[in-house]
C-alpha cells in the first residue's frame, strides 16, 4: 500500500493546507476525567458552541498523539490547525479527493447523492473489489438522517439543500475511506491500495452569485473533480415536448450561467489565464433522465445499463457521451458544449436518474430505480488514476 507524504496536507472540511507537525490535538479523556469547554475557533468557523475536549497545543514535531497536562490521557485525536475539525485517522497516509456535487436549484444533488453512496457501498462496490466506508459518526449521521432514510425508510423525496450562508452544517462534507482490495502472490486477500474522499451536495442558491460561490464553494476549485448535475427538464426544446406528459419543475438558474461561474471560480482559485484550459475533470449528467424516455432513440446506449466489473468500461462511457453531445446540440444546448469543450481539458457527458420515476406532484417515491448513477463518478476515479480503464 502507498504512503503518500505530502509537505503540506489539505482539510477535508475549511480546505486550508497545513503541515502535520503543526495540528493540535483534542483530549479525549471521559467528561469527568477533564472538564470540556467551548472552542472559540469552531465556534467561529462553523458555529458550534457545544462544549468539547480542550485543544492540545501542536509539539510542532510529527508524532501520533500528546498527552493531555491536565488528565494525563494520550490523545490520537488530531484536529485541523485552521477549524479545529476532527481531521481522518488517515490524514498524510493516503491522499484525500474531492468530489464536487453542483447543479441548480431542483437538479436533483441530494437525491443523486444519496442513491450513489448507496449504489457504491451495496453495488458497484462489491462488483469492483472496493469498499465505501464512513470515516466518522458525524458522516454516519448525517448520510443516515439527512440522505438515507427519508428515500428508503420514508419513501419521499428530500427536501431542498438550504444555502450554506444559512446553515453552517452545509459547508461540512460526508467523508469516506474508498479501500481497494486486491490478492497477494499467494491468491489471499489484501488491501491494494485505500483513498480518502470527500463529497459535496452544494445549495442551488450557492451558485447563484459568485461572490458567494468565493465564500462557501471554495473547496470546487481545490477539488479533484466536479460532477455537475442539469435536470433536462430545464431545457426549453424538453419543456415543449414534454409539457402535456411529465410534471415540470420551475424554470431556475441556466446551467451556462453555472458552468461561467464555476470557471470563473476555479480560474482565480488557481491563478490561471483567460487562456488556460482548467484540468479538473468535469462531469457534465444529465438527471432525472427516466423522464426523458420518450423523446430520446430506443437504440441509444443511454437507455441501457453499465456494467463497470473490472473497471471503468470506456467503451460504454464513449457510446453514452456521444449520444448524450448529440442530444443536448439537439435540445439547444450547443452553447454548453462549445463552453465546456474550450474551458476544460477532461470532460464527460452523462445520463443517469437516482429515482428512476418523477415524484414531482406526489413528493412520494413508490420505489428507487437507479439508473447509471455511477457512471460519472467512477469516470472521475479513472480520470484520477483510481481505477483502470478497461475496453470491452
Amino acid at each position: 500500500m502507498r504512503t503518500y507524504k505530502q509537505k503540506k496536507l489539505l482539510c477535508p472540511y475549511c480546505f486550508e493546507f497545513f503541515s502535520l507537525r503543526d495540528t493540535p490535538f483534542r483530549c479525549t479523556s471521559p467528561f469527568s476525567r477533564c472538564t470540556p469547554i467551548v472552542d472559540p475557533i469552531l465556534q467561529k468557523v462553523w458555529g458550534d458552541s457545544r462544549p468539547v475536549g480542550k485543544v492540545l497545543p501542536a509539539s510542532g514535531k510529527i508524532v501520533k498523539g500528546i498527552i493531555c497536562t491536565d488528565c494525563a490521557n494520550e490523545s490520537r485525536k488530531r484536529i485541523c490547525p485552521h477549524c479545529h475539525s476532527v481531521l481522518p485517522h488517515t490524514i498524510g497516509k493516503f491522499n484525500n479527493y474531492i468530489i464536487a456535487v453542483i447543479g441548480a436549484k431542483e437538479a436533483g444533488k441530494s437525491h443523486y447523492l444519496a442513491i450513489l453512496i448507496d449504489q457504491i457501498k451495496n453495488k458497484v462496490g462489491p462488483n469492483l473489489d472496493m469498499m465505501l466506508e464512513s470515516i466518522n459518526d458525524e458522516t454516519i449521521n448525517r448520510y443516515r438522517n439527512d440522505f438515507y432514510n427519508p428515500i428508503f425508510r420514508e419513501g419521499r423525496i428530500i427536501t431542498g439543500t438550504v444555502s450554506a450562508l444559512a446553515d453552517n452544517k452545509v459547508q461540512r462534507p460526508l467523508v469516506y475511506s474508498l479501500t481497494l482490495m486486491g490478492k497477494d502472490i499467494t491468491g489471499k486477500k489484501k488491501i491494494k491500495d485505500a483513498f480518502v474522499i470527500v463529497f459535496f451536495d452544494t445549495a442551488g442558491e450557492d451558485l447563484n452569485d459568485e461572490d458567494t460561490m468565493s465564500i462557501v464553494n471554495k473547496y470546487i476549485y481545490r477539488s479533484n473533480g466536479i460532477i455537475l448535475l442539469i435536470d433536462p427538464l430545464q431545457l426549453h426544446e424538453v419543456r415543449q415536448k414534454l409539457v402535456k406528459n411529465v410534471g415540470l419543475p420551475n424554470i431556475n438558474t441556466e446551467t451556462g450561467d453555472i458552468i461561467t461561474r464555476t470557471t470563473r471560480l476555479i480560474q482565480k482559485g488557481q491563478n490561471l489565464q483567460e487562456t488556460d484550459r482548467i484540468s479538473i475533470p468535469l462531469a457534465i449528467a444529465f438527471s432525472k433522465i427516466d423522464a426523458l424516455t420518450n423523446i430520446v432513440d430506443s437504440q441509444s446506449q443511454l437507455l441501457f445499463s453499465s456494467n463497470h466489473t473490472d473497471g471503468f468500461d470506456v467503451k460504454d462511457f464513449q457510446a453514452v457521451n456521444n449520444d448524450m453531445i448529440a442530444f443536448l446540440d439537439k435540445w439547444g444546448g450547443r452553447d454548453l458544449i462549445y463552453q465546456v469543450k474550450n474551458r476544460y481539458k477532461k470532460y464527460g457527458f452523462f445520463g443517469v436518474s437516482a429515482l428512476g420515476c418523477n415524484p414531482h406532484d406526489t413528493k412520494k417515491i413508490p420505489k428507487v430505480l437507479p439508473r447509471r448513477v455511477e457512471d460519472p463518478f467512477l469516470w472521475v476515479l479513472a480520470e484520477n488514476g483510481i481505477i483502470r480503464r478497461i475496453k470491452k
